[in-house]
């Protein structure tokens, strides 16, 4: 009996030494092999392994079908010990997903896999799952794989076992000592660049830029890798790794994407600042942040007769939706008249771009456009003349402004075409987009008719970014310029708008807005 108060004392003392957001707490996987380092810690593991065990476990080979081949089944799924509310929710959630389906088979009989020239007839499904701990909180990760050649996919939720309720990885981070919204903007850069990086390498191909398709999966990139849709693992300690995923134009169109996260700050290195000047234009970028800096000028000034935009002082913009590191940056033009194009090359030698003129027409906004997959393994840029060079690992050069004219021709993605109606606040709104940018409008409760043009800028958090421009109406109303962020929301059939820069048509003063699709379109 004294033996068994002098273990229970021990194991208490150990569970709160190693409390949730402890600085020392262990961040290990169950079941890692991780070696104990004295009696506090070997207690820890088995009172964390007590508190996951297995709620269904099925290995089998079965035929599903009477026409199928047999099926290798590996199905484990785990469950909280825990009776809370939030613990029982999680648990249910898990059987729904992982063990439903196969309950039926656990009494199927099991039958040998057959051989048929050599090719295996067997099609795995292989769903396991890891744990991993700080102090009372856990991750717990569950992996599922269903054959063929799509990679499988994870999902994970987090638990404070100590308050008994499910915490957000937003919550873990910060027990972690770590910056939420600083860990966000590493993972969208970390899954942007692995994204554009296959994309330059092997996976664009021509027909992405019809339909807008390139932007619907640089935005499903974006919205896919926020922090509540991350696995958080520790497979060592002092080791943090954020799981997401970025789009693929093969198989199940997703990959499977692990970013490292320091959990120390590492002492701050001097940051490369790269510039350069033309004519009123100059550019900056350090870092990760840009900008772009335009000066009144006779050329300048003349933007307001031929485009409508005035430049009244000199202005400075950040620059929106850049998410690489980049090693050159060069400006120069395309068309007539004064027409600044500038241009980053990224450290994997891909080219970017912010068309300037293009961005202002329709706000105050400059937005990095798609990369130019196929101007890649760039090592220079080079301005020859008024346009654009890259120079490439191989000793060609490739002109960029015919390039630049052929993305800029992208069309609006498909899920921002379509008729759109609002009818909140007692009153009748709609939006009408086509895929070749033509824009029509119905507003203030469809009183005020507009007709324009919206052309497609680049991808931010918020969504792909449409600059919409609408002239004076009919009954001379002043035309209306503003820029937008949209996404698609597909379950609920809705058009979600946040507004970037100038004033909601519909709804004055309002920064976001919920359009819903029309369902006869």
């Amino acid at each position: 009996m004294k033996h068994k108060r002098l273990a229970a004392a021990v194991l208490a003392a150990a569970l709160w030494l190693t409390g949730c957001g402890s600085a020392a707490a262990p961040a290990a996987p169950a079941g890692s092999g991780t070696a104990a380092q004295s009696t506090a810690d070997t207690a820890v593991q088995t009172a964390q392994k007590d508190r996951i065990t297995e709620q269904f476990t099925l290995e089998k080979t079965i035929q599903r079908y009477e026409w199928s081949g047999a099926e290798k089944l590996i199905v484990h799924v785990p469950q909280l010990v825990c009776y809370s509310p939030d613990a029982a929710y999680i648990n249910y959630e898990l059987a729904a997903m992982y063990a439903a389906e196969f309950r039926e088979y656990e009494d199927s009989p099991e039958i040998e896999p057959q051989q048929d020239e050599g090719s295996p007839d067997t099609y795995d499904t292989y769903i396991n799952w890891d744990a991993y701990w700080y102090g009372d909180c856990v991750s717990l990760v569950v992996f599922r794989y269903d054959g063929g050649l799509d990679p499988g996919y994870s999902r994970g939720w987090c638990f404070d076992f100590a308050t008994e309720k499910q915490v957000s990885v937003a919550e873990m981070l910060q027990r972690m000592g770590l910056d939420p919204d600083a860990v966000q903007q590493q993972m969208l850069r970390g899954a942007m660049q692995t994204f554009d990086r296959h994309m330059a390498q092997i996976g664009y191909y021509e027909g992405l830029l019809s339909g807008g398709n390139l932007a619907s999966m640089r935005m499903n990139t974006l919205e896919n890798n926020q922090l509540d849709d991350l696995c958080l693992l520790l497979p060592e300690q002092n080791r943090l790794v954020l799981r997401g995923g970025c789009s693929s134009p093969a198989g199940s169109g997703w990959r499977q994407l692990d970013v490292e996260i320091p959990l120390q700050a590492a002492d701050p290195q001097p940051q490369t600042v790269l510039t350069d000047t033309y004519g009123s234009a100059s550019v900056q970028l350090e870092g990760t942040q840009g900008t772009i800096t335009l000066r009144r000028t006779p050329e300048t000034a003349a933007w307001d007769a031929d485009y409508g935009i005035r430049l009244e002082q000199d202005r400075t913009y950040p620059i929106l939706g850049i998410y690489n590191e980049y090693v050159d940056v060069c400006i120069g033009e395309i068309g007539a008249s004064f027409h600044p194009v500038v241009y980053l090359l990224t450290r994997d030698g891909v080219v970017e771009y912010v068309d300037v003129l293009r961005c202002l027409i329709s706000g105050n906004v400059l937005v990095c456009q798609d990369p130019i997959y196929i101007a890649n393994n760039g090592v220079a840029l080079e301005r020859s003349g008024s346009e654009v060079n890259l120079h490439q690992e191989d000793g060609s050069v490739l002109e960029l402004a015919p390039l630049t004219e052929e993305w800029n021709g992208q069309e609006i993605p498909s899920e921002a075409v379509g008729a759109f109606n609002d009818m909140g606040d007692n009153q009748f709104d709609w939006m009408d987009v086509e895929s070749n940018g033509i824009v029509q409008m119905g507003v203030q409760d469809n009183n005020v008719f507009y007709q324009g043009f919206a052309d497609y800028l680049g991808v931010v958090p918020e969504g792909m970014v449409l600059g919409i421009s609408a002239s004076e109406t009919e009954d001379g109303m002043q035309g209306i310029t503003f820029v937008v962020a949209v996404k698609y929301d597909l379950f609920n059939e809705t058009l979600n708008l946040t507004m970037i820069d100038g004033e909601n048509p519909f709804k004055e003063g309002a920064t976001q807005l919920q359009m819903i699709r029309c369902p006869d379109y």
